[in-house]
């Protein structure tokens, strides 16, 4: 996704390359080719982690082997300021910022394809990109992906992996040492972030379309207090099919949550412990691998649609909805 920041805006493409354009003309401030530079490997979905403006800083996940697996650069220049970490490759996931006992700490996803496979949580002081803590959380085959960014709350980092890796809750101590609170088989996110609100984690547990479902969970003990697969019927091709939200992908707005199913469906959400209730339901467009988290902005809607529809009439585009009605 690309990054505003002032009267700039960052872009890094599926190839690497990391732009800074003026947002008013589009001109490039500077540019630079990560993968080329920092001799990446060419990972299976390619670069798909969204840099983080942190102060003067922009923070990414570079993945290089044998380091750095973390870089802060010069947000105006786009030189590296620091480096951080050596032994993890690029995620899919995105750097998330956060105050932890009143001090500013970044939170990365590390953990791209290796063999054998490694990856994991990074605690990083973006002042200097010491690495306060390293712990592993990575599915140990080889064709995997750490994609779901860290969920921060309180002193608390949620993160969670699919292939078979689960979910864990961190607890980051004063001194910045870490200990684990649980671990959960149960809740297992592919691709989409979970929402933490009051006590609870909301979000798809799942490997593939089939076996996906909404859950919501216990953030205290990491027990699911519910779990719901929704399905309905849509008319394709002249006949009628069971369909269902699937790997879908959740946005907390106005006290209640938009979801973007993973056909092409957009629903609101009312989700609390007591249980799941939706509220209204729409279908955008009918096409698979609806991944990408929409934006909302000022009561507009930006959605991807990231394939051809099954109907073939409209190929991959930006749609964006008003709802500020």
């Amino acid at each position: 996704s690309p990054v505003i920041d002032g009267d700039r805006t960052f872009t890094m493409g599926a190839e690497g390359k990391l732009h800074c354009f003026d947002l008013a003309s589009g001109k490039v401030v500077w540019k630079r080719d990560i993968r080329a530079e920092y001799k990446v490997p060419q990972d299976f979905f390619g670069t798909a982690s969204t840099p983080l403006v942190e102060g003067k800083l922009l923070i990414v996940n570079v993945g290089a082997p044998g380091g750095p697996c973390v870089v802060g650069l010069d947000k105006a220049t786009g030189k590296e300021v620091w480096r951080a970490g050596k032994e993890w490759g690029p995620s899919y996931a995105s750097p998330v910022p956060a105050v932890v006992h009143g001090q500013r700490r970044l939170f990365v996803f590390a953990g791209g394809e290796s063999d054998p496979p490694t990856g994991g949580l990074m605690c990083i002081d973006p002042a200097n990109g010491k690495v306060n803590f390293s712990f592993p959380w990575r599915s140990r085959s080889y064709e995997s992906v750490n994609a779901s960014c860290p969920v921060v709350f309180g002193n608390k980092v949620f993160i969670s992996a699919s292939y078979r890796t689960g979910g864990a809750l961190i607890e980051v101590l004063p001194d910045f040492t870490h200990k684990v609170l649980w671990t959960t088989q149960e809740f297992a996110l592919h691709f989409n972030t979970p929402i933490y609100r009051d006590g609870f984690l909301y979000g798809f547990d799942g490997r593939n379309e089939p076996d996906a479902s909404l859950a919501c969970i216990d953030a205290a003990t990491g027990k699911v207090v519910w779990r719901e697969i929704r399905e309905w019927n849509e008319t394709l091709g002249g006949r009628q099919q069971p369909v269902s939200i699937y790997r879908g992908s959740l946005l907390a707005v106005d006290g209640s949550f938009l979801c973007l199913g993973e056909l092409g469906h957009l629903l609101w959400m009312d989700l609390s412990p007591k249980g799941y209730k939706e509220i209204s339901r729409a279908w955008l467009f009918p096409a698979r691998e609806s991944w990408s988290l929409p934006v909302l902005s000022r009561g507009l809607l930006y959605v991807v649609q990231n394939t051809r529809e099954v109907t073939r009439v409209n190929g991959p585009r930006l749609l964006c909805y008003d709802l500020r009605a």
